[in-house]
């Protein structure tokens, strides 16, 4: 797959079949999508096109002054799309002028004019253009009035929940990192450099790496204590994670992402680290010393270690390819 910034990297010859939008998460109701659109692409002999944007379209229009969390970065979205069959994934910056066009002016410049398309693959809710006035419908009635195909692709439900981003969203909020693995398709994953903490951990006997996430939106879980794979230094390894603001031992009560990882000894800082979320152990709990802390420590390792014996065919990490 092409990885493209911009529209003067893009070649106008042939003709396209295009799919658009923001793809957060790339989950299963996405890869529906993108499936439907490289099958059309290998049947009418064109290229298969992802079109998306970097910024979010929220980061720019805003949400009534809330922030905007997302489930992936642009960097985690393109390397998930390269395995999609995706001939070329265009990113084009998006600009408060690009959030006021008119839906059908868009379509014209870019659908057709700038990206030659003759399909254009879409799902059901899809919605573009200035205050996403343009419709399925519309969308429709500009590929009619221009000789274009359009295909919209119904949503994908599972156990009776239509699988989105919001809904995996919720399911991480709601601490269910099965939940949302089961929309996306794959475990959540979180990932960051290794940064020097208060060295708390290390002083009661369970050392943890202290994560800094790449980005401030990245959404973060529900605070608890999460069962998890890490991967660092080319190596899969396995450990536990808590996400919260370790109310024992620390006064600072900002958000935290630290990893204890299994049999594992030496100086991780300035590493790159990529946590999948497999299952959630426990909520974060206040206790009275640190005694009753490093108690519950030792109980939340021999618990991690013994889910991963049991359920080794459920985490094995000979499967781990989305880390």
């Amino acid at each position: 797959m092409r990885v493209l910034r911009s529209l003067e990297e893009f070649s106008r010859g042939a003709p396209v079949t295009l799919t658009l939008g923001t793809f957060d998460g790339v989950h299963r109701g996405h890869r529906k999508i993108i499936d439907r659109t490289v099958a059309i692409a290998r049947e009418t002999d064109t290229r298969s096109v992802l079109l998306t944007f970097d910024p979010h379209p929220r980061e720019v229009i805003g949400r009534h002054g809330a922030p905007t969390y997302l489930l992936t970065t642009i960097d985690e979205r393109i390397r998930l799309l390269e395995h999609t069959g995706l001939d070329i994934c265009l990113v084009l910056p998006f600009t408060r002028d690009l959030s006021v066009l008119d839906a059908g002016v868009f379509f014209e410049e870019y659908v057709v004019r700038n990206l030659h398309s003759s399909h254009v693959v879409v799902g059901i809710d899809h919605a573009f253009g200035r205050g996403r006035s343009g419709t399925v419908v519309k969308l429709e009635e500009y590929g009619n009035a221009f000789g274009i195909g359009v295909t919209v692709v119904g949503e994908l439900l599972i156990d009776g929940v239509k699988v989105s981003s919001t809904s995996i969203r919720n399911a991480l909020l709601e601490g269910k990192p099965k939940r949302a693995a089961s929309f996306l398709g794959r475990p959540y994953i979180l990932s960051g450099i290794v940064t020097r903490g208060e060295g708390v951990g290390t002083v009661i006997g369970f050392p943890t790496a202290n994560i800094e996430i790449e980005t401030n939106n990245k959404l973060l879980p529900k605070n608890g204590v999460y069962l998890v794979f890490v991967r660092y230094d080319g190596e899969i390894r396995r450990g536990i994670m808590n996400v919260g603001v370790r109310p024992t031992v620390s006064k600072q009560m900002h958000i935290s992402v630290e990893v204890h990882i299994f049999n594992t000894s030496g100086d991780l800082y300035g590493r790159h680290m990529r946590i999948a979320l497999l299952d959630r152990l426990r909520d974060e709990i206040h206790f009275e010393n640190r005694d009753q802390l490093i108690a519950q420590i030792r109980t939340d390792i021999a618990f991690a270690k013994e889910e991963f014996e049991s359920k080794d065919r459920e985490y094995n990490i000979e499967q781990c390819t989305f880390l």
